[in-house]
């Protein structure tokens, strides 16, 4: 009899003690499990389609891309902003921060210099990310195709630096300013869309194809673009085949040395039966990132191509 006492007492402390082990390690298991909130550690997928945890609140920051550098100074993070890239010159306190190369040719060994928490790159930047990794470092790759996807990101930008609520202040009013314009666009048909050339570079002449950031920025204020139909990021055109397509607006975003007045546009030999230049719809964007850079500023060249395009419906 007290033998078999013993047995169940042994028994039963058995399946306590491992009841309790088992309790213990879950409870292990749920405090460093990646979360999909806002939350960390978290988990997110980027747009290199790798799933990414960041196991905490960065407090050492490096971006290799100014649109993805504007974003992290818009959302109030400056002060986190440990390197970044030589073309990050806006805002102004971007160009006091350490630089760690260019846009496209980062040094992976400044990079690691500046000991990061959390390193930023955009798609262009992806030859780079196995030795940044293989250093131990958080890789975030950030990438938006149209208009839609920059608020979208800044929200991802903003979640994963712990950030979220100056992202969704920030998101909202832009979402609010595109709104002001697309609600006066909505209705029109396809008549009534304007066909749109929009000039990166003079010689040879080049535009954005179906795949470039423009043509969506052009096709969401109400516009057709006139490489619309070229399955490339950037197209070059001879002037027969510009001359041919006769864009009714022409929108000029040049830059550096190929930078040109409207004037002299409007004066290329030939160009003179060009719809846009007859009916005087050229423009001149003053500042060339806030239509290729894909960060908060982009909302202000979404509004000055929607006007162009349409003056009669937005002002």
């Amino acid at each position: 009899m007290l033998n078999n006492r013993r047995a169940l007492l042994s028994t039963l402390l058995f399946f306590s003690l491992t009841l309790f082990i088992i309790i213990l390690l879950q409870g292990c298991n749920t405090q460093i499990k990646p979360t999909s909130g806002t939350s960390f550690p978290m988990q997110i997928i980027d747009d290199l389609d790798r799933v990414v945890v960041i196991k905490e609140p960065p407090q050492r920051i490096v971006s290799l891309a100014p649109a993805i550098t504007e974003t992290i100074f818009a959302l109030g993070l400056g002060n986190k902003v440990v390197g970044v890239t030589s073309y990050c010159d806006y805002p102004a306190e971007a160009t006091t921060k350490p630089q760690v190369g260019g846009f496209s040719t980062p040094s992976v060994e400044l990079v690691m210099v500046s000991e990061p928490d959390l390193v930023f790159v955009n798609t262009i930047n992806a030859s780079y990310i196995p030795q940044l990794e293989n250093a131990g470092l958080t890789i975030v790759a950030v990438e938006p195709l149209n208009l839609t996807e920059v608020l979208d990101k800044i929200n991802l930008i903003g979640k994963v630096t712990g950030a979220t609520e100056a992202a969704d202040n920030l998101t909202a009013e832009m979402q609010q300013r595109i709104d002001n314009i697309t609600t006066k666009l909505d209705g029109l048909t396809d008549e009534q869309k304007p066909t749109v050339y929009f000039e990166i570079w003079p010689e040879p002449l080049t535009t954005g194809g179906a795949n470039s950031f423009v043509d969506s920025l052009i096709t969401a204020a109400g516009g057709k673009n006139i490489a619309g139909d070229v399955e490339q990021d950037w197209v070059n055109l001879s002037p027969e085949v510009l001359l041919a397509r006769d864009p009714q607006v022409a929108i000029l975003c040049h830059h550096g040395s190929s930078l040109q007045t409207i004037q002299e546009f409007k004066s290329r030999r030939g160009w003179e039966r060009v719809s846009a230049i007859k009916n005087n719809r050229v423009g001149l964007v003053s500042d060339e990132n806030i239509v290729v850079r894909t960060g908060p500023r982009v909302i202000e060249g979404f509004e000055f191509i929607a006007e162009l395009i349409h003056p009669d419906l937005i002002d």
